[in-house]
């Protein structure tokens, strides 16, 4: 996959799109932070293959959940800070903290948006549908160009969609 904040560049326009209902810090957070398990292996000296992490069981589940109360704690804590880093990245958003609710659902678009676009090009994600397969049903190999090009054409259209609210 592309270096990983690509992963929140191809999912920003959920929230460009509809802003009342999706968290763009939690879309951040959630699209990219899966790959700490690829730094946790490099930091052991272990191969950095995708692990559980990389499973639609752990970002439907526990990672959404644990994102979720950070995420809903550090809007209501840090608001005014939030909006200073909006502001310096030229993002300007109707509101900073949202309901724990759209928090939930907008940590999950990001984690099952990370592992559908990783699933299709590695070959080493073994733990993609777990508990219910061993391996990666998904891989396309060469084919997976494809996803490349998908990925860089949302994230090109969240960008527009970006530069327009500047203006």
């Amino acid at each position: 996959m592309p270096p990983n904040p690509i992963h929140f560049s191809a999912i920003a326009l959920l929230h460009f799109k509809r802003p009342e209902y999706f968290d763009i810090m939690a879309l951040l957070f959630s699209s990219t932070f899966v790959d700490l398990e690829l730094f946790y292996s490099w930091l052991l000296g272990k191969p950095m293959y995708h692990g559980l992490w990389h499973s639609y069981l752990f970002v439907l589940t526990i990672y959404p959940l644990v994102l979720s109360i950070i995420i809903y704690a550090m809007e209501r804590r840090f608001e005014k800070n939030i909006l200073r880093v909006y502001a310096f990245f030229k993002f300007f958003p109707r509101k900073v903290a949202y309901s724990f609710n759209f928090i939930f659902i907008s940590c999950a678009f990001g984690g099952l948006s990370h592992i559908f676009f990783d699933m299709w090009v590695h070959e080493n994600s073994n733990y993609v549908l777990f508990p219910f397969y061993k391996g990666n049903p998904f891989w396309i190999g060469e084919y997976s160009i494809i996803i490349f090009i998908l990925v860089g054409l949302l994230s090109l259209y969240s960008f527009i969609l970006w530069f327009r609210q500047i203006e």
